[in-house]
This record gives C-alpha cells, structure tokens and sequence, in this order.
C-alpha cells in the first residue's frame, strides 16, 4: 500500500510540474503573440527589471566574450556600464568609478573617459562621497532610468 501512495504522490508531483510548464509557456505563446502586434505587454517591478537587466548584461558579456578577438569590435562596454549602473541603482548599491570600471573589464583610464562623456549627456550623475573626497558615486539619470526600463519591457525575454 506504501507503494501506491509514494507512486500516486510522484505522479501528482509530475503532473503538477507539467501543468506548471504548461502556464509558462503558454505565457510564452501570449507574450510573443503581443508583442508580434505591436503591443507591449510587460509590466514588471523593480524585481523583475533587475532579472531583465541582469539577463541582458550577461548575454552582452557572453557575447563579446564569444566573439571579440581582442580588438573591441563585439564589446558594447558603455552599454554595459549603463546596466550595471542601473542594476546597482535598483538594488540601493552605491556605484564607484572604479568598481564599475573593474566590473566592465575595461582600464580605468578609459571607463573615466565613457563616463564623462554619458555625463555631459545627461546619461550619468556623479555625486561625492561625504565620507572620502576622493571617492565619486555614479547613477544613471532620471531620463537614462526611463530609457533603459523601455528598451527591457520590450526585450524578448
């Protein structure tokens, strides 16, 4: 008797997991339906625009890491800061220069440059450290947020 109830109870299990397989591609099917019409169906919270971004920045990564050679040409390394920033900003992590030049893989010199320039195009804002001078904090803008959260609603994943 102990026998059937183990077998019933793993078919049970089964058939839930299947059901539930069946919901996320039928939510699949629908979201891909959507967007085919030109609608936007996306409508996530702060949790699940760090799970988009977060895909998003390690698809870039894998993809300069497949592809680049060492000559640049695959890398979208501003782009990738400005996820990374995003991501931090979304989770209340404060954003040093160095750490995200450290996180993007690029030398310093040259994080410093992209970053001045996303700056003076309103992209970035720095803020200083109350506690060490030495030290400048990096968000994204109000306007890049908007940008980057409308371009992740529309990402296909």
């Amino acid at each position: 008797m102990d026998s059937v109830k183990a077998e019933l109870a793993e078919l049970r299990l089964t058939i839930k997991q299947a059901n539930e397989k069946f919901e996320i591609l039928d939510k699949i099917i629908s979201d891909s339906a959507d967007r085919t019409n030109g609608q936007q169906s996306f409508n996530g919270t702060g949790v699940d625009m760090i799970d988009r971004a977060e895909k998003c920045l390690h698809w870039g990564r894998q993809k300069t890491g497949t592809l680049d050679t060492g000559n640049g040409l695959f890398a979208d390394s501003c782009w990738n800061m400005c996820l990374d920033i995003y991501i931090c900003g979304l989770k209340e992590e404060q954003v040093t220069v160095s750490s995200i030049a450290q996180s993007s893989g690029i030398p310093m010199t040259t994080a410093m440059r992209y970053i001045n320039v996303m700056v003076e195009q309103g992209l970035l804002e720095k803020s200083a450290n109350p506690s060490d001078n030495r030290m400048v904090f990096i968000a994204v803008s109000h306007e890049c947020r908007s940008k980057i959260e409308t371009l992740l609603s529309s990402a296909p994943f």
